[in-house]
């Protein structure tokens, strides 16, 4: 059995000191999908609940942030 979660992100960066297009602050869309594949917890009936793989994906994201 699996649990599925999906994230739409927009996210913006610039590359200081660089020479050409990315020298500006400039955005990108992206789509993370993240599956986790386990037997069914009884207690919510499903793998994993989603609701807790997107606070553990938002916090792993805001540690990438720099």
């Amino acid at each position: 059995m699996r649990s599925i979660t999906t994230f739409d992100l927009q996210y913006a960066h610039r590359f200081y000191g660089f020479q050409g297009e990315a020298q500006y602050l400039h955005g990108h869309t992206g789509v993370l999908t993240i599956e986790v594949e386990d037997t069914v917890n009884e207690g919510v009936n499903m793998v994993y609940p989603c609701n807790e793989i997107q606070k553990v994906a938002w916090d792993e994201i805001g540690r990438a942030h720099v």
